[in-house]
């Protein structure tokens, strides 16, 4: 395995609400290093990952948010 397979330091993601539920979807590594930077997308469909929920929906015009993990 590599040195680095299991990095105790917690990651930042990029994510979002979903609409149906509120469970978070992350869907990219944050590189901003914590400098606030503003993240358009040309089309952003996400399907939230929550067994019980599973919503599906088009999150292009939605805020990005980051989350620690």
């Amino acid at each position: 395995m590599p040195s680095n397979w299991h990095n105790s330091e917690p990651k930042s993601y990029l994510g979002v609400h979903c609409n149906k539920c509120g469970s978070p979807i992350l869907f990219a590594i944050d590189r901003s290093d914590g400098n606030p930077e503003q993240v358009s997308f040309a089309r952003l469909v996400l399907t939230c990952s929550q067994d019980e929920c599973r919503h599906r929906a088009d999150y292009s015009s939605a805020t990005a948010s980051q989350f620690r993990r």
